[in-house]
């Protein structure tokens, strides 16, 4: 998933920074496809976020363009991802509190935000493109909130009772999502067991983090 934005055109809020530079270039993952790429072991602090970014150092070197700066991961720089995806039809708001795109279901993410003097572009036909009908609208059976064992989904999400059943001793929800697997849109784009683990462990150590303190 790759789209570029002329500065001047994105909707959401950027820094001040960013009028230093033409474009937006936002790189995001679908499926599985990207973590098997992966072809060393993630270590460390944030390592995917940190191997992302690397991968963007290599992107850029390609091209030929220094003059770029990343918004997001790893930065103190803040940006709204949902409103920024809404923008580029990427996702529609779902139950779940995360965002749900009509091919890939919720097995998708946002790897990268990128500030650079490029010129890519930005093609509007092909973002109309990835607009269509938000596919929760027309899920009668609602199988995501009947899977939740907290009731977490609904029109707003319950975030705290979320987070209290995923540090229960015991649940079923420390390391997987139950309401996010029970969804029937982009099943074939579900993540693996490894790849799951992982960004489930990511959270429950910010989840942990933030009530310890």
């Amino acid at each position: 998933m790759q789209a570029a934005l002329n500065v001047s055109a994105v909707e959401t809020l950027l820094p001040d920074i960013a009028g230093d530079y033409a474009q937006l270039l936002v790189f995001g993952h679908a499926g599985s496809g990207f973590w098997r790429s992966l072809d060393e072991p993630l270590t460390g602090s944030h390592p995917l976020d940190r191997r992302s970014i690397k991968m963007a150092e290599g992107f850029f070197r390609r091209i030929g363009c220094a003059d770029y700066l990343v918004l997001y991961p790893l930065t103190d720089h803040q940006i709204d991802l949902r409103a920024l995806g809404k923008q580029l039809g990427w996702h529609s708001d779902s139950p779940l509190g995360i965002g749900i795109n009509a091919i890939h279901g919720t097995w998708f993410a946002y790897r990268l935000v990128v500030l650079a003097n490029t010129a890519y572009g930005t093609n509007r036909e092909a973002q109309a493109d990835n607009f269509s009908e938000a596919p929760c609208g027309s899920c009668l059976d609602r199988p995501c909130v009947k899977a939740c064992p907290v009731g977490a989904p609904g029109v707003t999400f319950d975030l705290q009772a979320c987070m209290e059943e995923r540090v229960r001793k015991g649940t079923a929800c420390a390391q997987q999502c139950l309401a996010r697997n029970a969804c029937p849109v982009g099943t074939e784009y579900q993540y693996g067991q490894d790849q799951m683990r992982y960004h489930y462990e990511q959270s429950l150590q910010l989840i942990t983090s933030k009530k310890l303190a």
